[in-house]
């Protein structure tokens, strides 16, 4: 029998992935309860707005124009509330990934003529493989994915006035991965929140409901992937996609 302890033995554990798992699941339930609170008054607010319009404004002889403003005033708004409820939502309800073999050039081309078409002053730049490259993947969460991460660097490059506002859209397959790179020439990350940019209700805009690239991580990871955010040496944000490719 020892009279003395010899030595210690240390254990250490990452937890990392577990404390964001975690969070992720406290955030999930916040959500379901703010937007289940928030959704419930909206259609009637929306209803009582299109009655007022259509059962007074034929009444109405003086200032009728103004009348038509502020009921479309509070339409719009109610508009604005009803995205960031569904923002909300579906955040909390990510079902999922139905995994197919899907050709990542075809679901990146769907993707950049919808934002193409909405941001005609924008000049993107694109390098696509000639040949189909495929993944297993959940096409309309991909979508989801590079659909938010062009739509943020758009509105990264909304204060600029002087020079042309670009972003660049580059798929290549690396060894067994499909790597994609959208990176922009806008102000890039800021650097004191970089640590956070990917935790929900995180963002760095007024209007913005910080669900964007939590939803956009929450989908990479379900897919196994890799998710990399970094600032440009000559200036701008790059968003770094990683997935296991297919033969």
């Amino acid at each position: 029998m020892l009279d003395s302890i010899e030595g210690y033995i240390v254990t250490f554990d990452d937890i990392t992935e577990l404390l964001v798992a975690q969070r992720s699941a406290a955030w999930a339930d916040v959500a379901r309860r703010v937007a289940h609170e928030i959704k419930n008054p909206l259609t009637p607010i929306l209803l009582s707005t299109e009655r007022l319009r259509k059962k007074y404004l034929p009444q109405i002889s003086i200032d009728a124009e103004n009348y038509v403003k502020y009921v479309d005033t509070i339409a719009k708004h109610i508009g604005d509330i009803g995205k960031i409820v569904e923002e909300f939502v579906n955040f909390a309800r990510m079902p999922a990934p139905s995994m197919k073999r899907e050709d990542m050039t075809a679901i990146i081309r769907k993707a950049l003529f919808s934002e193409q078409t909405a941001h005609t002053d924008i000049a993107y730049h694109v390098d696509l493989p000639d040949a189909p490259l495929h993944v297993a993947c959940d096409e309309q969460q991909i979508s989801r994915v590079l659909l938010n991460i062009l739509k943020n660097a758009a509105e990264a490059l909304e204060a600029r006035s002087q020079t042309q506002a670009i972003i660049n859209l580059q798929c290549l397959r690396e060894g067994g991965y499909c790597k994609i790179r959208i990176s922009d020439n806008g102000a890039g990350f800021p650097a004191d929140k970089m640590s956070r940019l990917l935790e929900p209700y995180m963002t760095t805009r007024a209007k913005g409901t910080g669900l964007g690239l939590a939803i956009v991580k929450k989908i990479v990871d379900d897919h196994k992937g890799q998710l990399i955010l970094e600032n440009l040496p000559d200036g701008g944000a790059c968003v770094t996609i990683i997935l296991a490719a297919e033969n």
